[in-house]
């Protein structure tokens, strides 16, 4: 079982929006039923990992697309690189 730390992070709302993916991408709107489609306006599937990787409209501040077996190693490691933390919030 995952150990939980109590010490205080310094995340702002733009990097807990991208990491937990409840904002405003399509396919969390789709699962709410508050959106009629979860695709982006690219075509992609509107996740948070698609607007940091291969949106068109988000090319300034892409990243390299993880392989489908390290998302989760991708994400701890953005997590914790202040630089990509910040191209994170130039999405949100």
């Amino acid at each position: 079982m995952p150990s939980v730390s109590l010490r205080p992070t310094n995340w702002i709302r733009e990097d807990v929006i991208f990491f937990s993916q409840h904002g405003p991408f399509p396919s969390y709107l789709k699962r709410f039923h508050l959106s009629d489609s979860d695709y982006c306006s690219c075509g992609g599937i509107g996740t948070a990992l698609h607007y940091a990787t291969e949106c068109i409209y988000t090319v300034s501040w892409h990243m390299r697309n993880p392989a489908p077996n390290f998302e989760q190693e991708w994400l701890k490691r953005v997590a914790n690189n202040l630089v990509s933390r910040h191209n994170i919030r130039g999405i949100v």
